[in-house]
Parts: structure tokens; C-alpha cells; sequence
């Protein structure tokens, strides 16, 4: 009887390197395919709520450039007013988030319009004056998004209240 590790008829022993390499690019693959893909829907999430508050300041800025509005004005002047300024600020707070160009450099053109006539510059309420400060924000760093979007959210009044989940 022979012995079994000498026995001629099985041939040499495989390496298991190629296995062991196949197995640790699978899995580092599919480390990067997780990372890409989180990063995607992340991305994605963020952008979408960007884009949701662009498009809602832009439409409100419609209503109030146009010379009466789309309501009688003593209804719907100081909400849209409201409404556009703290959708403004959201956005430009969120610029780096915004997803499409045109909605960021139309952003930047409000922003643009804002400085040059004044607009909301004589309210007195914390979310117009902050839509002011967003503008100009907008204006200087427009090349920037991310930089405009955190100049917006450092310059923000004192006087504008802190959310219940932001306090300490």
C-alpha cells in the first residue's frame, strides 16, 4: 500500500490563490457598487427637496414680479411674500443640493433681482430680511453653490427662531 500523499497518479497540488484573489475583488466590488448606490439614493433624497424648494420660489416670484399678481392683492400679498421668501431661503440654504443647473443659475438670477431692485429690502420680519442676506449670498459666490448655500446659513439673523430639533 501507498502512501496517499505520495502517490504519482495525483498530479500537483492547486494554489488557491486565484480563488482567494477572485474572492476579494467579488467583495471589494461589491463594497464599491454599496458605497455608489447609497451615494446615489442619498444624493438623489437631498436634490429632490432642493428641487422641490426651487421651483416652488421660483413659481412664487412669478407672482410677484407680475404687476398685480394672480389674486386680488390684499389676499395674497403677504403670504406670497412669505411663502417666497422662506422658500427662497431654503433653497439657497440647500444650493449645493439643487440638483439641475437651470434651477440653480434661475436661483442665482432672483437672487440677482432681488439685490438690484430692493425687493423685500423694507420688510422688517426675520425670514425677508434672511431672503436678503440669501441674495447676496447668491451674488457674490454665484460660481460657488457651495459656498453660497453656506454663506446663507452663517449670516442668518439672530432674531430668526431656532428649530425644535436643532436646539441643544
Amino acid at each position: 500500500m501507498e502512501h496517499p500523499r505520495l502517490n504519482p497518479d495525483d498530479g500537483a497540488r492547486r494554489s488557491r490563490t486565484p480563488m482567494l484573489i477572485g474572492a476579494v475583488f467579488v467583495l471589494l466590488g461589491g463594497i464599491f457598487i454599496g458605497a455608489l448606490t447609497t451615494t446615489v439614493i442619498l444624493r438623489t433624497t437631498i436634490g429632490s427637496a432642493g428641487d422641490l424648494k426651487a421651483r416652488e420660489a421660483v413659481r412664487l416670484h412669478a407672482l410677484l414680479e407680475a404687476p398685480g399678481g394672480l389674486a386680488p392683492p390684499d389676499a395674497t400679498v403677504e403670504r406670497t411674500t412669505a411663502g417666497f421668501a422662506y422658500s427662497f431661503v431654503v433653497s439657497a440654504a440647500a444650493l449645493d443640493a439643487v440638483a439641475s443647473l437651470d434651477e440653480r443659475a434661475r436661483m442665482v438670477d432672483i437672487g440677482r433681482w432681488m439685490v438690484t431692485t430692493g425687493a423685500l429690502g423694507d420688510r422688517d420680519d426675520a425670514v425677508s430680511r434672511w431672503a436678503v442676506i440669501a441674495a447676496q449670498c447668491l451674488v457674490e459666490h454665484e460660481a460657488a453653490p457651495k459656498t453660497a448655500a453656506n454663506c446663507v446659513r452663517e449670516r442668518m439673523p439672530h432674531d430668526v427662531p431656532v428649530p425644535e430639533h436643532a436646539r441643544g
